[in-house]
């Protein structure tokens, strides 16, 4: 039943996986962000520019325009996680990667939201605090970025060493527990969006976090599926991979995702240095890992 359930799943996730199925998902993505940041701009003029409109919906909405970017980077940071649920079954280090693109992204559409939460934007030096962490998004963006480059170069360098153990059936299993996740990503991603629209209870969605706090619901929920899945494939891999530099290095990836979780609920600044810490640990457990496959390597 198990096997039968892994193929069903796993050919299902080769139907999705294809390159008619991603062009669609993208051109989809890319609509989706520009029809959402037309609508945010035409809501915010409104709400600016018609003071009758009633206030039900709208009374919390951000009346600044510039914070209207938020939505575009909002719909392109959901594709960028369903590519990390694609990843997940081609490479474990281009999934950490992606995790580690994701958290990057999440950095810099903050920048937007805080340039769009300035009173004044002309007489932004008279915020001090706002440019604060403007700056300190930046900067902390910038330096993502960088270690995401670096993190990209060490996976082109790192020496492939060869497995001699069929490796079907493992890929198989990862395939089908892409889908499995892909479905809690859809799921959480719904019951967001139904929690912000007042369709689903607030407190069923974010019984911990405060009804605007959207982030604090959806990408703390998805990172703990992803430390339970990279957990799981850690312990099945032992079956194909139990050569000691691997176990190490997916064991250390499991740590870095787990700080990257724990970051996202950490007030700033500490949770740029909290993300900065589990990616700068994610390249040196990488360095170390190909050092180790280059000196075991047989001559």
């Amino acid at each position: 039943m198990v096997v039968w359930l892994r193929h069903r799943l796993a050919r299902l996730f080769d139907a999705i996986d294809s390159p008619a199925v991603h062009s669609r998902l993208e051109r989809f993505m890319v609509s989706a962000a520009a029809i959402g940041f037309l609508l945010h701009l035409l809501v915010v003029a409104a709400v600016r520019n018609l003071p009758g409109l009633p206030q039900t919906a709208l009374e919390g909405l951000d009346r600044n325009l510039l914070h209207a970017i938020y939505t575009p980077f909002s719909v392109i940071l959901f594709y960028e996680v369903l590519l990390l649920v694609f990843s997940l079954a081609a490479s474990h280090t281009g999934e950490i990667c992606k995790q580690y693109q994701i958290i990057s992204l999440i950095v810099v559409r903050r920048v937007f939201k805080d340039i769009g939460s300035f009173g004044d934007i002309e007489n932004w030096l008279a915020e001090p605090a706002a440019v604060r962490a403007v700056l300190l998004d930046m900067g902390g963006a910038v330096t993502m970025f960088l270690i995401v480059t670096v993190f990209t170069y060490l996976r082109r360098i790192t020496p492939k060493v060869p497995i001699d153990r069929d490796l079907a059936g493992f890929i198989e299993l990862k395939k089908a527990v892409a889908v499995l996740l892909l479905v809690v990503l859809v799921g959480l991603a719904f019951l967001n969006l139904g929690s912000w629209l007042g369709f689903v209870p607030s407190s069923l969605a974010m019984p911990d976090s405060h009804v605007g706090d959207f982030d604090l619901f959806f990408f703390p929920r998805f990172f703990e599926f992803m430390i339970f899945t990279d957990v799981f494939l850690l312990i099945v891999s032992l079956s194909y991979y139990d050569r000691y530099e691997y176990v190490f290095r997916n064991a250390g990836f499991v740590i870095s995702t787990v700080l990257l979780r724990v970051s996202l609920s950490t007030p700033k600044p500490y949770d740029l240095g909290l993300s900065l810490l589990a990616m700068a640990y994610g390249v040196v457990v990488l360095t170390v890992f190909a050092c180790f496959s280059r000196v075991a390597r047989p001559a």
